[in-house]
This record gives C-alpha cells, structure tokens and sequence, in this order.
C-alpha cells in the first residue's frame, strides 16, 4: 500500500504507520495484522545454476516450486563474494566497510558492536528466533536467537558419522581413520591434526550410496522443522534460519543426486582463459580447490584445470544442489502440513556465486559476475507470484525486505527494502539503478564494482582505502568495464575503448558517489 493513498482519518484509527521505499534508505511498515513468520534459507556457495533461472539442465523442481509460488530477482548481487563478510552483511544490512568485515575471521560483534543482527532486532518486536546449519561464518552468534542455534548430530545409524563431517565413502573413511591414528600418535592436536589427515587425503567430490541423512544437508532440514513446531506451540512468530552447507567444497551428495545428471553432457565454461586487458590482480589461483588432495597444488593463476576434472567437479556441483532442492521441498511440505504456508515469507540466497572454470577461475572471491551474482527469492504473503524482476539489486536489502513484508517496524540499515518490486499494487515501485560489490585484494588493494542492469564498473584502489576513508584519484592502480549485452563472458576490459568513454565517465561518477555519500 501506498502512503499518499493512506487519509488521515485511517491513520488515527489504525495507527498504522507506512513508509515508502527509497534507494539506500530503510523500509517503515507497521501493520495491525499478526507478524508473519519468517522461513530463512541460506544457502552457501550458490550460484543462479538452476531451472528456474534458465538453466534447463538443472533437476531442481523444488526450488522451481518456490519460485513460481513468489519471485525471483535475476539480477542479485552480494556485497563481497566471501562467506565471512556477506553473511556479516545480510544478518546486518549493512555493507562490508560498516560491519568492518572483509575476510573469514572477523566477527561483527568485534569490528562493529554498534549494530544489530536481523534475528536480535526481531526477538524484541515478539518473535522467537532460532537457526541450524550455517548463518554466519565464524561463531553461532548467541544474541541472535532466543531458542538456541544447534546443529544435529542424529546421522543415519546404517552409515554412522561421516569423516570429518563430510565423508561417508567406507574407504575414504578406512584412510581418514588410520591417518588420525597416525597424527595422535605424533603428537598432533586440533588443526595441525586435522592438516595432517588433509594432506594425506581430502577428496573433491564423494559419490555414495547412502540416504539423505547420512551427510548434514539432511539433517539441518529435520532440524529446522523441530525448531519450527516448537516455536508454533509458543503462539508467536518464529524467524527460523537454515543453513546449507552444500554446494561448498567438498562436493560430497547421495549418489542418486549425481545420478540425475550424466557427465559426458556437461558443459564446460567457455572460454577458460583471463580478460584481455584486465589487471592481474582482478584473479586469483583459486586456493580453496588446491586444498583438495586430488588438485594439482601446484596450479597458478590462469592455469586451466584437466578436463576430465572439471566435469567431475561440475557434475558434483550440480548433485549438491538437487541435494539441496530436496530438501527445501521437504520444507514447503512441512509449511503446508501445518497449515502455516500462507503466513510465512519464505526467503532463499545464495552467500555469493561460484566460478567454474570461466576466466580460468574456481570457488569465488573476485569481483567477476560468475562470484558476485546469486539467486534471491521471495514467496509468502504480499509477494506476487511467479514473477521475474531484472533489477539490480543487492543481498543486504534482504533485512528490511524481510521487516517491510512481515509487518515489521522500521531498522535503521543500509539497505532498501524490495517490497515495491515484489508486491501487487502497481501503484508502487522503486528504480534501483546499481548493485554493489568490493572484495579486496592482498594487503592494500580493494575493488569497488557497480553492476547496472547491463555494465560492470570496477575500481581498484591503493594503500588501504575504504569508503570511510578520502577519495583519491592517485590510489587508483587500475579500472574494468565490462557490457555485458554484447560480452556476457567478460571476455574483454572496454575501460580503454573509446566508444564507452561516456559509459565509463557516467559509472565513475556514480561509483563515486556512492564512495563517498
């Protein structure tokens, strides 16, 4: 509902205050109906590799499901496409450099104990909160969850517990076992411990025989639906977080998940090499996949993986994901077993995309569409139904979408909320022109990238700088542009092209602008 459409006298009746949307500015809604419960599903690693995103290959009819039951933004981006800092970014609304975390280590509550998680700011608007799987990066973050966070340990008892959390394959289980052994018997601890059993063996991938509880995908699911009926009893509304840990290396599913998909009709990313004209420093050597013991550690930047290697990976990759469809199915089931599916905002992300191969890339970490682009959903109450929007838009406006859609009152965040896009009156709308990304580089470079509905502007910056810090033409080591009407693969830098000079000067201004707001 509109604001200009709201009279006076329905105001002092009701009491009911509505704000409007506006770019970078938070969402006000208070509504006289009964708070909507909120399901919360992160999901790490995910790129848009799926059905209802175009890619037909996929086998993903539950994700399909609830798209078509809400709506989907194509064009979604995260603020930094590394778990730490875009998790600390959606739970707080708040960009990289507010949380004052851009890596795996830091945690929020240290770098900027000022702000308010998403679940801490709800439990004082009467809701329980409570999660599973993986939320945040580092720690569980007791302040966000009024039941506590906990994660199941009730495996298949025909499989018992897999290896290091991950592995279930009895001869991979077989090694792990007897380098532990052999790592207690030198003495080793913790993670010089764990390191030892690593370099001797951790698989890629692991294709078994065995049921969906015999990893943890399956079992975050069984546990969130507990948490959920236990807060139904309670007669308040729950914001109910799961995390998925798949599709995060290692690319381990049942084996009747990788049979869904033959390899031989796979196809690889095209093409396998780095933009012409781009700064060394825009790629990486795609650490996290040479941790594997089956990756040559030796591979540097832009060296290209064996292409037998490449379709095991990417076939893994796609068997985590139906994993994962499964078990949101499993979920809406439950929703509509309870009879609470009407009055739950279901809400789905990815943590960042996931390269495979493109640019000679792997895992994410770079400022490329392939790590910055993710799926983001919405379905529920208020949330129009099988719609597709186009517009840029960024992971952290999640926060206040979430408040503004469950009638919740106003959170002071950076983000915007959504709800103009996603409801039914056409009488609403906002215009988001950019999404947002950065992701530093070595010590004392970052780079800032806007993506538009069809260009991608990126600076590098020098010595340190952040958007709290002066803005500085001399710290700018380098600059991209990539059209992705005419490039979709980013093949080429176009910063230097002539014909996109008035291109490039508009997005650096805007850029700009937004630096140093």
């Amino acid at each position: 509902m509109n604001l200009r459409n709201i009279n006076i006298a329905f105001l002092l009746l009701s009491t009911i205050i509505l704000g409007s949307c506006k770019t970078k500015q938070e969402s006000v809604q208070l509504t006289n109906s009964k708070p909507k419960n909120i399901l919360f599903l992160a999901i790490d690693d995910l790129k848009p590799l799926l059905n209802a995103y175009g890619e037909n290959q996929m086998y993903t009819p539950n994700i399909d499901r609830l798209a078509k039951m809400g709506t989907i933004f194509t064009n979604a981006h995260v603020q930094q496409a590394i778990c730490g800092a875009s998790r600390a970014s959606v739970m707080t609304g708040m960009y990289p450099d507010h949380t004052k975390v851009w890596d795996l280590e830091t945690d929020f509550r240290d770098s900027a104990p000022e702000l308010l998680s998403m679940p801490e700011y709800l439990i004082t608007q009467g809701y329980e909160t409570s999660a599973t799987g993986k939320i945040y990066h580092k720690g569980i973050d007791r302040k966000s969850w009024s039941i506590p966070y906990s994660n199941p340990n009730y495996y298949d008892e025909k499989y018992g517990t897999p290896a290091f959390g991950s592995y279930q394959d009895p001869e991979t289980k077989r090694i792990m076992n007897a380098a532990l052994k052999e790592g207690r018997e030198k003495g080793l601890t913790n993670r010089a411990l764990r390191n030892y059993v690593f370099n001797i063996l951790r698989p890629s991938t692991e294709s078994a025989n065995v049921s969906d509880l015999s990893y943890t995908t399956g079992l975050y699911t069984i546990e969130g639906i507990k948490k959920m009926d236990k807060i139904i009893k309670t007669g308040k509304p729950f914001f109910v977080g799961i995390g998925y840990q798949k599709p995060h290396l290692p690319f381990v599913a049942p084996k009747k998940y990788w049979d869904l998909y033959k390899r031989e009709d796979i196809k690889l990313a095209v093409p396998q090499k780095q933009s012409e004209g781009t700064p060394k420093w825009a790629f990486h050597s795609f650490g996290e996949l040479r941790n594997m013991s089956d990756i040559d550690s030796r591979l540097d930047t832009g060296d290209v993986l064996p292409e037998a290697k490449q379709r095991e990976l990417i076939h893994g990759y796609m068997a985590c994901i139906s994993y994962v469809d499964a078990q949101i199915g499993i979920l809406l089931d439950a929703l509509e077993e309870r009879n609470i599916l009407d009055e739950t905002i279901v809400v789905l992300w990815g943590d960042h995309g996931y390269h495979l191969g493109d640019h000679a890339l792997w895992n994410k970490h770079s400022n490329f569409e392939q790590a910055t682009r993710i799926p983001f959903m919405f379905a529920g109450p208020g949330v129009a139904k099988n719609t597709k929007i186009d517009k840029p838009v960024e992971l952290l406006d999640l926060f206040p979408t979430l408040f503004d859609l469950a009638g919740v009152k106003e959170a002071k965040v950076d983000g915007k909320s959504l709800k103009p896009l996603l409801d039914t009156d056409p009488k609403t709308n906002i215009n988001p022109t950019y999404a947002v990304s950065q992701y530093p580089r070595w010590k004392d470079k970052m780079g800032y990238s806007i993506r538009t509905d069809r260009y991608r502007y990126t600076e590098w910056h020098n010595d340190g700088y952040r958007s709290f810090t002066p803005y500085k033409e001399e710290r700018i080591l380098a600059r991209e542009l990539y059209d992705y009407e005419v490039d979709p693969l980013e093949t080429k830098n176009l910063i230097n092209d002539a014909s996109y000079a008035d291109t490039a000067k508009l997005l650096k201004a805007e850029l700009k602008s937004f630096l140093t707001k």
